[in-house]
């Protein structure tokens, strides 16, 4: 809704009157907090919009006696100087952002009462020293002062790229008090995509500010509304395909997982499925977001550590509490935070890659005999040494080069041609030697696509239990051959010409005819066809990009993390939902290199085998 009239001021950067900077030429200094204590911000009233920003900072024992609101916006990330207000009388240097945000909310006619992080804990603006202990006396207890606000103003910043559009249909949508709210078309679509964008949905702590207060109120420019209103109007996609690595995710879908955040509390599975995508201002950040939600408590101590201990301790205890290794596929493939043990995922990383399709997709069917949960041996040893049982499946044979997560790399282009090359090279040396039943281009396109849903179900419920037959060709076996005509090598066409013409004369293609009169009827199937070989174009970018291909030296192939090497280990923990490479070193431990894709692996069968041993792996 549309704002204005007695209370509140409306300045903006979209042309109307800005205060003017107030400069006392004494600088502002904090005075110590005690641990019991807090600091508000009261934001002085004024009846003329180009009057300057004026504050006062109190420090407070018993905030939950106080009316009072949060104030966010995303001034970490902001590029724009340091302005000047007055604070409790003396010149004190802000955020851009805050500026905006605090001539934004300023009342005509009372004073305001407002935490706001960036001025009530000390950032040190400016300052090159350390102020955790600040942030660990305050953050510590963020939660309780979250909780005792009456709201929560979020702060988007000004009118841009026809943001407006947006909340005038809100509006609109609100008047009509429909259940169901009518859905963004046209440029207000393309609006809300661009609203989507704004760099406060890509703030970690976004998330805590969202569960702990009591409502939230969105402003962006002259407009507001209430959260979630903005996504009632929106379509989403799934978990499994919302992010590409090299588009980054879907606007839309990021929020909505931002809003399944706070439906599904104290669910870090969930919290990390929207904060992946964050930055990471402080490489803690998103850890400590998610233990401000999960485990207030501990925050300040966990402040007081460095981010690889603190990443440390913290996947210890989702291991212990889930019992099982979920976590440890979140974050994709890539490492950058150094003196991190092999099995601790970094949670620094923003836009991970190589993460397989079954770690967040809600709609994957396990039966209830797939080993989903850790074998009771497991323990922590010293040395941050991870034990943990499982049964080796074979090893890597060969591996070709990675598809690597850049522009150089886009389908069509000489390079992903020429890995695309490589790994179809590779495949086919199975052509012999290949442990499944099905061809090498069907393995191969269900391989690419990640596509295992069969290996996830037993045939009946009574031992030994038998695992869901794959079928001979595979599922997409009509749309990987448009998506191969069109984009691949040809090198699998010379191998096995009769696939290629058995799926042309079978697949939709077959339908097209010469005939006049047609051309409409024709024109639909050629489009059904572009639309699916897009959707594989990008089921198999979100899979494969960041990942090496292998086989294997019992005649299988798969999909690996980039570091994956001839003669690792590919092993099955219980727990993991997916394979994991392991490399053996001298002293009888093992770096765990990442998780992988295996074609046609057979879990049920592994771990009903006599002849195979369940064994201990200490992972450094």
């Amino acid at each position: 809704m549309t704002t204005g009239g007695s209370g509140s001021l409306l300045g903006d950067s979209s042309g109307e009157p800005v205060p003017w900077l107030e400069d006392t030429a004494t600088q502002f200094h904090y005075d110590p907090i005690e641990r019991n204590c807090r600091r508000l911000l009261e934001l002085e009233p004024s009846l003329s919009p180009e009057d300057p920003i004026r504050c006062k900072l109190f420090y407070m024992k018993d905030i939950e006696t106080h009316q009072y609101e949060v104030l966010s916006c995303d001034w970490r990330a902001s590029p724009m100087p340091l302005v000047p207000i007055s604070l409790n009388g003396q010149t004190f240097d802000t955020p851009t952002e805050i500026w905006e945000a605090l001539q934004r909310v300023r009342l005509e006619d009372k004073p305001r009462l407002l935490f706001v992080e960036g001025i009530c804990i000390d950032q040190k603006f400016g300052e090159n020293v350390s102020y955790d202990e600040e942030k660990a006396r305050q953050n510590g207890n963020i939660n309780d002062i979250y909780k005792a606000a009456t709201g929560l103003l979020v702060w988007l910043g000004a009118t841009e790229k026809k943001s407006n559009l947006v909340f005038e249909h809100l509006d609109r949508c609100r008047g009509h008090n429909h259940i169901n709210w009518c859905s963004y078309r046209g440029e207000t679509e393309e609006a809300f995509r661009q609203l989507c964008k704004r760099s406060y949905f890509y703030n970690t702590w976004f998330a805590v500010e969202l569960m702990m207060c009591k409502k939230a109120t969105i402003l962006c420019g002259r407009h507001q509304s209430e959260w979630p209103e903005p996504i009632k109007c929106s379509t989403f996609l799934p978990q499994s395909s919302y992010y590409h690595p090299l588009e980054g995710p879907d606007g839309p879908t990021h929020l909505h997982n931002l809003d399944l955040t706070g439906i599904h509390r104290g669910q870090a599975r969930n919290m990390f499925l929207w904060s992946r995508h964050c930055r990471a201002d402080d490489p803690r950040d998103k850890v400590l977001a998610v233990m401000a939600i999960d485990a207030p408590t501990g925050v300040s101590e966990a402040y007081c550590k460095d981010p690889a201990e603190l990443f440390r301790d913290f996947t210890r205890n989702v291991i212990e509490s889930r019992q099982d290794l979920e976590v440890l596929h979140w974050f994709g493939t890539r490492r950058q935070l150094p003196d991190l043990p092999s099995w601790v995922p970094d949670y620094s990383i923003v836009n991970p890659v190589g993460t397989l399709p079954r770690i967040f997709d809600q709609a994957a069917t396990y039966s209830v005999h797939y080993p989903l949960k850790l074998l009771p041996k497991y323990g922590f040893l010293p040395g941050y040494i991870l034990a943990v049982h499982g049964r080796c499946i074979e090893k890597i044979d060969k591996v070709a080069d990675e598809l690597k997560a850049d522009e150089t790399a886009v389908f069509g282009t000489e390079e992903f041609s020429k890995i695309l090359r490589g790994w179809v090279e590779l495949a086919l040396k199975l052509t012999n030697t290949k442990r499944f039943p099905q061809s090498i281009i069907d393995a191969f396109a269900d391989t690419l696509g990640g596509r295992d849903e069969v290996d996830l179900l037993v045939e009946n419920d009574q031992k030994p239990y038998v695992r869901k037959k794959r079928p001979m060709a595979s599922l997409v076996k009509d749309i990987f051959n448009q998506w191969y005509l069109n984009l691949g090598t040809g090198v699998l066409g010379y191998s096995d010409l009769g696939w290629f013409e058995e799926a042309q004369a079978n697949g939709p293609a077959a339908q097209l005819s010469d005939e006049p009169g047609n051309e409409e009827q024709e024109q639909e199937i050629i489009n059904t066809i572009i639309k699916k070989m897009e959707q594989f174009g990008r089921e198999l970018g979100i899979i494969c990009y960041g990942r090496k291909f292998f086989i294997t030296d019992k005649g299988s192939m798969g999909l690996a993390p980039p570091h994956a090497e001839e003669k690792d280990d590919i092993v099955f923990f219980p727990g993991g939902k997916y394979p994991f490479i392991l490399r053996a070193r001298d002293d009888g431990t093992y770096e765990l290199i990442g998780d992988c894709f295996l074609y046609d692996l057979d879990v049920f069968a592994l771990f009903q085998d006599q002849s195979i041993e369940t064994r201990e792996f200490l992972l450094v």
